[in-house]
């Protein structure tokens, strides 16, 4: 659906086909051209994309696997446990964010630098509410001993996300928006 928000971007031009003759509807991108302003490459990009998530999964899987008491509470662990889809959407912002050329139409644009950015901010908020669930555990008399390493894996997981989400939105409101004047 949301491919369709775009559909003015582009127009059907007709063309002659050298080959046969007959005429060719081809569609051209009329729409608004994004480029960074930052120097750094593609590379440094995707390593501020993918570093991150494979940083907060390792501290999420980690989190579950060692058995917290967090882990074993429906308040922590669920939304927690829900983080992990908007990763799944963060892993395919980063597969966009590689792909996607120097030059960028709106909807490459969003399907990378914007996904990130969205997927990020979802996770850290998702694992806030994780941490604010294990804060009640804790003052409630949780096995705060043992949940205290538990707690700061949730904390780091969602000062990556946060500090990944402020990058983004950092870099996606830097970008040099042309309009097309291709005719």
């Amino acid at each position: 659906m949301k491919e369709r928000k775009y559909k003015e971007d582009w127009v059907n031009e007709t063309h002659l086909n050298e080959k046969t003759g007959r005429p060719k509807v081809i569609p051209v991108y009329k729409g608004p051209w994004f480029e960074r302003q930052d120097s750094s490459g593609k590379a440094a990009l995707l390593l501020r994309a993918g570093l991150p998530l494979l940083i907060f999964l390792i501290l999420l899987i980690l989190y579950f696997r060692l058995n917290f008491p967090g882990a074993t509470t429906m308040y922590v662990f669920l939304p927690a446990a829900l983080s992990l889809f908007p990763a799944l959407y963060w892993a395919f912002g980063v597969w966009s964010v590689f792909r996607a050329p120097d030059k960028m139409t709106r909807l490459q644009m969003e399907n990378g630098l914007g996904r990130v950015l969205r997927s990020s901010a979802a996770c850290t908020m998702l694992i806030a509410c994780a941490l604010i669930g294990d804060a009640v555990l804790l003052i409630t008399g949780g096995k705060a001993e043992q949940e205290w390493p538990g707690t700061v894996m949730l904390l780091a997981a969602c000062g990556l996300s946060l500090v990944t989400a402020r990058y983004f939105r950092s870099i996606r409101n830097s970008l040099k928006r042309k309009e097309n004047t291709a005719t």
